[in-house]
């Protein structure tokens, strides 16, 4: 019976890698949006782990049989990206030939270039590999959590600027990584609180009003950070950034931008303000439901513009692949 059981997981993770490598076949941009969507859950839960232990929290005691799984596939999400350095071109203007000829990207060179890249990912996984060595289930880490929270923030901007935000060829914007992780963290803890609520954790129940606060904060911090953005931008007129928000907020991306500025906060925020998920946890299963979905249509409104793409079969195999890996993990620990 217990060969048959780890038979049936190492399958689906075959199939996972399986339908993950699939969709190389459609380009390395079609496998580059389900990737960046799982790194940032899982970088989304190592921020919301580390809060707990520095707290020393009781909201975050429920949420660790789904928090530390997802954290602890950073460095599986470490190697499932390496591939990508194969295909820098196809992904990053910086890469492609004749990026020596444009001003801005010929000043980058010395940051931006394909060995420094590569040394700066290994870096930043290790790092945060060993602060997950550092933290352990049930037990409150509070000095981890004190110097490992700002330093994985740190290196996750860092890492958030060489993944994300190089795919456009001039933007910068300094609040780029804090508007990911802040979209992450949410993310994460979202899906924490909809797996509890989902089983019916028992010590769930008395940490719904937390949860409820924590979302409810973390969702105005990131829409302050991200509406400060726009309007410091737009405000300022920088032809470079400006370009990035008027590709974004022009024909149907502009609707996606409407869609993930509604759903993402404004319905969340006012349903989060009523009594009803701080009372009852089952009242916060729906909210913590919904606030993923446009989770991914914000990530897809950052990335795969810069792609030149939309959601096709390559980006379905890639989330099949992924998603798959995330389940069975997620099933082993329960």
């Amino acid at each position: 019976m217990q060969r048959s059981i780890e038979a049936s997981r190492s399958g689906f993770l075959f199939l996972g890698l399986v339908l993950y490598a699939l969709a190389f076949f459609f380009g390395a941009p079609a496998a580059y949006f389900p990737f960046a969507f799982f790194l940032l859950l899982s970088l989304g839960a190592l921020l919301v782990l580390l809060l707990h232990n520095a707290l020393r929290s009781r909201w975050g005691i429920p949420l660790e049989p789904y928090l530390y799984p997802l954290a602890r596939l950073l460095p599986l999400m470490g190697l499932l990206g390496l591939p990508f350095f194969l295909f820098l071109p196809e992904l990053f203007p910086w890469a492609r030939p004749g990026a020596a000829l444009d001003p801005i990207l010929a000043h980058r060179s010395g940051y931006l270039n394909a060995p420094f890249m590569l040394l700066r990912y290994v870096l930043f996984f290790t790092l945060f590999s060993w602060i997950l060595l550092k933290l352990k289930p049930g037990e409150h880490r509070a000095e981890v959590g004190a110097w490992g929270l700002p330093l994985a923030f740190a290196a996750a901007t860092f890492l958030t600027y060489d993944l994300f935000m190089a795919l456009e060829a001039h933007f910068y914007s300094a609040s780029f990584g804090a508007i990911l992780l802040l979209s992450a963290t949410v993310l994460a803890l979202a899906v924490a609180v909809a797996l509890a609520a989902r089983k019916g954790t028992p010590a769930l129940m008395g940490q719904a009003q937390n949860h409820t606060n924590l979302l409810l904060a973390l969702s105005i911090i990131w829409i302050y950070v991200e509406a400060t953005t726009l309007i410091i931008i737009w405000g300022g007129d920088l032809p470079h950034e400006v370009e990035f928000y008027l590709k974004r907020l022009e024909g149907p991306w502009g609707t996606v931008a409407a869609l993930w500025a509604v759903g993402g906060f404004f319905l969340p925020f006012l349903y989060l303000l009523t009594n009803l998920p701080k009372r009852k946890a089952r009242y916060l299963l729906p909210v913590a439901l919904w606030i993923p979905v446009f989770r991914l249509l914000h990530l897809a409104w950052y990335v795969l513009p810069a792609l030149g793409r939309g959601v096709v079969i390559g980006e379905v195999l890639g989330f099949l692949g992924l998603g798959l890996f995330f389940l069975q993990r997620l099933r082993n620990s329960s």
